[in-house]
């Protein structure tokens, strides 16, 4: 761990700059989803969550 910090510490850009790219792709993933107008349709990461009906969570007889 010690040799990791000492690399990142003698050349920081390519981890910056990797670090960088990481929060523009989640910056630009928010306002995609916020244009095509959010998880209001059901859709998103998480597409059944709209269309639960408030029971115990699914299951038959």
């Amino acid at each position: 761990m010690r040799e990791l910090f000492d690399t990142i510490r003698a050349n920081p850009w390519p981890f910056g700059a990797g670090l960088l790219v990481v929060v523009l792709m989640i910056i630009a993933e928010n306002f995609g989803r916020g244009i095509q107008g959010g998880d209001a349709g059901g859709g998103g990461d998480f597409p059944d969550a709209a269309g639960c009906d408030g029971g115990d969570g699914g299951g038959g007889d």
